[in-house]
């Protein structure tokens, strides 16, 4: 009964949220990412979409965990040994929390979508004028909208009603104004620091330092270091047949998409691999592509047509557990559920299934490495990590990328394909690396070695 009443208690409090908006004073602090997905979570059980007051707080939600990302990282190039892991393990939880969160947001963003105008105009430009608008936002929060415009831009274009065509006029107007704010801080990257054909100029980066000194403000660094953590990937476990990309050949690499198949990124993200004539892994996740009921019967959803283009194109997906839960803590049914129920979702998908899966963050211990065993499944990490999931600055991606290729000389890039960097950074990575003399490689569904690159 208290479960139950949960969701409720969120949404009046979310009520309550808008309605402070609308009087411009001042609001209470956004409900935790699980909170508000555990919301609109609920509202997926009942046939009509949420309304304005779960989705407003799922974006505010989502916003909060962007502006602490960026806090955490802020002083990335000082972090070190333990600061470095402590950091690195906060940000994972975040991530966690706010992967739950978006799971929940994109679905119910969908379904808004294909609701009829009556019923879909009025909340979706409430969500638009909030982002556009609202007197409490920083013009650098505006890179946290992207993938949510996005989301709800693919299946309204085209929609020739006036509803439609307004919302469409509207959502193009607030990407290019997400562009704007991207190119402002991608100008100042380069300019201090240099990129891909782009020597360094010097100077300050005064929007972006301005953004994270108006963040500390408000987010103090030592209050979200206390959070608890998600562990940091261990090293290799010694003898444990795990592949993490330091045994591969020197100036080979082996590109890695970890969380999808997405809406809109997954799609983008092949295409230019296939562009480019470069392999990639995929790491899925379970509850993207489907569910089983109490019978054990396989129900695919829409998103599993990616992953069945995805495998028809060459690429090798592997299993990334159900939920993307941190499986270190688990053991029993739990543990073998996140891994049989993926195992068998990809089964049921024309050519998908391999043996390789990756744990979640890369956490993992004996336990949950002999669990795999039952599936004839390998573990498959990485040691090259973008961090994409915490820096929504393009070229920093990839000036991150390129540096620890640089210490490593080899080894598995860790990149997402629910977001937009990994298909902002591929074009411009990919012809510097082979130019550098790097090849790169794939990883056939057993785990041995493909070198494929046909540049």
């Amino acid at each position: 009964m208290i479960r139950k009443a949960l969701p409720l208690l969120f949404l009046a409090l979310a009520v309550g949220g808008v309605r402070a908006i609308r009087r411009q004073q001042v609001r209470p602090t956004p409900p935790p990412p699980l909170l508000a997905a555990a919301t609109l979570a609920d509202a997926a059980t009942h046939p009509e979409p949420p309304g304005t007051a779960p989705l407003l707080e799922a974006l505010r939600a989502d916003l909060q965990v962007h502006r602490q990302l960026i806090v955490l990282f802020a002083d990335e190039a000082n972090l070190k040994g333990p600061g470095l892991e402590q950091a690195l393990a906060v940000g994972h939880r975040l991530h966690h929390e706010r992967r739950d969160l978006v799971h929940q947001l994109n679905g119910a963003l969908t379904r808004l979508a294909a609701q009829p105008p009556a019923q879909r105009d009025p909340v979706v430009g409430a969500l638009l004028d909030w982002m556009e608008a609202d007197p409490e936002l920083l013009e650098l929060d505006r890179l946290a909208f992207r993938d949510s415009l996005r989301v709800l831009q693919k299946p309204l274009r085209g929609d020739t009603t006036p509803g439609g065509v307004l919302l469409n006029r509207r959502l193009a107007r607030d990407l290019a104004e997400v562009d704007r704010v991207e190119a402002l801080v991608e100008t100042e990257y380069q300019r201090v620091f240099g990129g891909p054909g782009h020597p360094a100029r010097g100077g300050q980066r005064e929007s972006w330092n301005a953004y994270v000194a108006e963040l500390q403000r408000h987010l103090s660094l030592d209050t979200l270091l206390k959070g608890a953590a998600i562990p940091s990937p261990a090293a290799g476990l010694v003898g444990s047949g795990e592949i993490n990309g330091t045994e591969l050949p020197e100036k080979v690499l082996i590109l890695s998409f970890d969380d999808g198949p997405h809406r809109v990124y997954t799609e983008e993200i092949k295409a230019i691999l296939e562009k480019e004539h470069v392999p990639a892994l995929f790491f899925e996740v379970g509850r993207n592509l489907g569910s089983q009921d109490a019978s054990g019967q396989i129900k695919l959803g829409p998103l599993a047509a990616y992953t069945e283009d995805l495998v028809r194109s060459g690429f090798v997906v592997g299993n990334h557990s159900y939920t993307h839960a941190q499986l270190s803590r688990e053991s029993g049914t739990p543990l073998d559920l996140e891994i049989r129920e993926t195992d068998q979702l990809l089964r049921a998908i024309p050519g998908a299934h391999s043996q390789l899966f990756r744990f979640p963050y890369g956490a993992r211990t004996p336990l949950q490495l002999q669990a795999l065993e039952a599936y004839h499944l390998r573990s498959v990490l990485w040691n090259i990590d973008s961090l994409d999931w915490a820096d929504p600055v393009p070229s920093s991606v990839a000036d991150r990328v390129l540096k620890a290729i640089a210490h490593e000389q080899r080894g598995i890039l860790l990149f997402h394909d629910i977001h937009d960097r990994a298909g902002k950074v591929l074009p411009l990575l990919i012809p510097k690396l082979r130019a550098m003399g790097y090849t790169f490689a794939g990883l056939d569904g057993e785990g041995r070695l493909r070198v494929e690159d046909r540049p």
